[in-house]
């Protein structure tokens, strides 16, 4: 979710966590990384833990000026090489 700070914000039902490229390991939050997304809801499927192919930053927690709880973060783009994927991006290629 979005705020009116242009921050993104985990759900009380997911986590997002920044990883460095090399090692995997966790980035502090000011450090770019590979974006990994958590989520208790799937069931159906594997999809409670997906390592992304956006590059993103952890930008704090509990400490958003628009005054929301949590994580909240920022993506900022895909990776090198990374499939361009989604809806505007088919579309887009198409026309």
């Amino acid at each position: 979710m979005e705020c009116d700070r242009g921050h993104l914000h985990c759900s009380s039902f997911s986590q997002v966590v920044i990883r460095r490229a090399a090692d995997f390991s966790v980035c502090p939050p000011g450090e770019e990384g590979i974006v990994q997304v958590l989520s208790v809801l799937p069931r159906s499927y594997p999809g409670h833990s997906l390592l992304t192919e956006d590059k993103g930053v952890l930008l704090g927690e509990d400490d958003c000026p628009c005054g929301r709880k949590g994580r909240y973060f920022k993506v900022l783009g895909r990776l090198p090489g990374a499939e361009l994927r989604g809806c505007s991006d088919v579309i887009a290629a198409s026309l």
